[in-house]
């Protein structure tokens, strides 16, 4: 049994105090909008009797900055500093290619996406690239051309496109040998049909994806790219042990829209459609503060260790976080989508088979329910039957403190956006309300 009460801590407001299963004394702290049950070190004596007697009623309004345009981004990480990227588009169905491609840039990681011809992928690439380059609403049609840097290749493209081409006016003018390296200059590089490149072209490329400089003969030329795309139809499967494509950390097939989908684009108005995203983009910090237990990277490993280099493997635990952060999923969770990212969908499915217990299963799948209420009392209900059967799980070992706190997160998220729960508009009101009906 955990030593902090056995209720759930988002069922309560903040600073509500009760005593724990330990003995003592613990009081719900709010930590960038996450409920927690922490210990309290205050005299007894200074206890607010009000809010030992709240049960299962969830602070509808935690500490969450810029709601309205922060929407896709996990609760822990709303904050006015956090970058986002707000993204519109006349593409369908591409909100998870957007998100993979914010996992690229919040990861500094090279991203390949894969997909027949007439997938969007290039046009999605450049959506997000728009998004990017006006994050401060102030983006020119000389940026759009200065800062991308975009390469179609065939069997016939030239080294020297990546690798630069000499100044002839400065080797003419001022007998000055310089390189004219757009690639190293550019903020986002694209390169489309990656797998038609040569070997000479993918090698200069291996130095700009890794090391982040352009090699040519003896010159270091630094890149300054924030977010590097590449695109192909598909992997030769001769080529699938490759070293090269090793380096994409970052894999994701674009699939064709599905018929039902292109339906509902038809009567959204066609290539009239437009859709908006707001994506949250996580910070070095902001990922370092999601925390992964050891044991469930060794049940990662159990799964991925065959398949994958050491050097992939070093980067699971941040992909990991960063995962956790876009997707507003748990650590669990985020888990298994870095398992389908970097080895595949069946990898993703034993992975969760080893992190979920079926009464873990049953209570998550319970969660994810609370979505669809309409009325506060069905999520009273809701949240009582979710806390009697965690409770039953941790009394019978089957359910761990980790796996209660992703719970509670999960539900904290739910609950402090839920239209259920809109008529509370503060934590104080809240907390003002309850006062009033326990004196009633």
């Amino acid at each position: 049994m955990r030593p902090s009460p056995t209720e759930s801590a988002t069922s309560f407001s903040e600073n509500t105090v009760r005593r724990g299963n330990d003995g003592n004394w613990w009081i719900t702290r709010n930590y960038n909008g996450v409920q927690r049950w922490v210990r309290h070190t205050s005299p007894t004596t200074n206890i607010n009797p009000v809010q030992q007697s709240v049960q299962t009623q969830v602070n509808p309004s935690p500490n969450i900055t810029n709601k309205e345009n922060m929407s896709k981004v996990k609760t822990i990480t709303k904050r006015t500093t956090q970058e986002v990227r707000n993204i519109e588009t006349s593409l369908i169905n591409k909100e998870e290619v957007f998100k993979m491609l914010a996992l690229a840039e919040s990861t500094g990681l090279p991203c390949l996406l894969i997909g027949e011809p007439g997938v969007a992928k290039t046009k999605t690439v450049l959506e997000y690239a728009k998004a990017w380059l006006n994050k401060d609403g102030k983006m020119t049609a000389q940026d759009f051309a200065n800062k991308i840097y975009i390469l179609e290749t065939d069997e016939g493209t030239k080294a020297s496109e990546v690798k630069g081409i000499p100044d002839l006016s400065k080797l003419f003018t001022e007998n000055k040998y310089e390189l004219n390296t757009p690639i190293a200059d550019a903020e986002i590089v694209i390169i489309n049909e990656v797998d038609k490149a040569s070997s000479a072209i993918r090698n200069a490329m291996l130095g700009v994806m890794n090391e982040r400089f352009l090699f040519n003969g003896k010159h270091k030329i630094p890149c300054k790219w924030k977010l590097f795309i590449a695109t192909c139809n598909e992997i030769p499967k001769d080529e699938t042990n490759s070293p090269f494509w090793d380096r994409f950390m970052l894999k994701m097939t674009v699939n064709r829209v599905s018929a039902g989908e292109l339906v509902k684009y038809y009567n959204k108005g066609a290539r009239n459609y437009r859709e908006k995203f707001t994506i949250g983009i996580p910070s070095g910090a902001e990922i370092e503060q999601v925390e992964i237990p050891v044991n469930k990277l060794e049940k990662y490993l159990e799964v991925g260790y065959k398949g994958s280099s050491d050097r992939t493997l070093t980067f699971v635990p941040r992909l990991a976080k960063a995962v956790s952060y876009i997707w507003d999923i748990s650590v669990d969770k985020a888990l298994v989508k870095t398992a389908q990212i970097m080895i595949s969908q069946s990898a993703g499915s034993e992975l969760q088979n080893k992190l979920m217990s079926p009464e873990v299963k049953a209570v998550m799948s319970k969660v994810e329910m609370l979505h669809s209420y309409t009325t506060n009392e069905q999520l009273e209900l809701s949240i009582a039957d979710i806390e009697s059967l965690v409770n039953t799980y941790v009394s019978r070992g089957i359910m761990d403190e980790t796996q209660v706190e992703e719970i509670e997160i999960s539900m904290q998220y739910i609950l402090s956006t839920h239209p259920a729960r809109k008529d509370y508009q503060s934590s104080e009101e809240f907390d003002a309300l309850m006062e009033a009906e326990t004196n009633m």
